[in-house]
């Protein structure tokens, strides 16, 4: 994800490094997808990272690319935060009365993480001369905004939850870096300072920080999403 923003042909060396550590990426994740056969938790996340990797892998298509690449990060993410965390597992009747229970109460959260795709989105098309400068930034401030939002409130009603405190303490930061960096960029195309080496690590780190905050919201998401069924299972 670093490197990508730095290839400017085939034949250098970074092009050469970029594309072994993808196809590096896809063996790790077959290690993954071998390593879900025992846990079940895991098997979605590694199945959807595995799909992803293949798309990315394609050739020719760099917006394609660019897109799901932060998808494939928040995917293995998943994978990671799915892993069994050494809790007793809820037993198998009480998890299907729970269930029964958990949709309209906490299914919504995966719109968290679903709007953050549309300033990514966005901004691929704004690198890639497709799309304007205003679009990007219009829904890259209404999502922040409301990710901040949502993660102070969430840490209000639910203090005494560590992890997913954790989680929305990840998610502001995540949300304040990309921001400075996206107007770190801005301020230095503003100055001219065009085609020079701050605006390619800048710019780099802000395509790559989108990835961090997908991630983060996902975490969020799961989190509270499993705190629920907790919740009622114990109930």
């Amino acid at each position: 994800m670093i490197s990508g923003p730095f290839v400017t042909g085939t034949a250098s060396w970074l092009a050469r490094a970029h594309i072994v550590s993808g196809i590096a990426t896809v063996y790790l994740i077959l290690i993954l997808l071998l390593k879900a056969v025992k846990n079940r938790q895991i098997r979605v996340p590694a199945a959807l990272a595995l799909l992803l990797a293949l798309t990315e892998a394609i050739p020719g298509m760099p917006r394609l690319h660019a897109a799901v690449s932060p998808l494939l990060f928040a995917a293995l993410a998943w994978a990671v935060i799915s892993l069994p965390d050494g809790t007793a597992p809820i037993p198998a009747e009480r998890a299907k009365r729970t269930r029964e229970r958990t949709p309209a109460r906490s299914k919504w959260i995966y719109a968290v993480p679903a709007a953050v795709v549309l300033p990514i989105l966005y901004g691929v098309s704004y690198r890639h001369q497709t799309s304007g400068f205003f679009p990007h930034v219009g829904a890259a401030l209404l999502v922040a905004g409301f990710l901040v939002m949502f993660s102070m409130v969430l840490k209000e009603r639910h203090a005494a939850d560590a992890r997913l405190c954790f989680a929305c303490n990840f998610t502001i930061a995540a949300v304040l870096i990309q921001l400075v960096f996206g107007i770190g960029a801005f301020v230095i195309r503003l100055l001219e300072i065009e085609n020079g080496l701050l605006l390619a690590i800048v710019r780099t780190l802000h395509f790559t920080g989108a990835a961090p905050v997908l991630a983060a919201s996902t975490e969020l998401a799961i989190r509270y999403r499993r705190d629920t069924v907790v919740e009622l299972a114990a109930s």
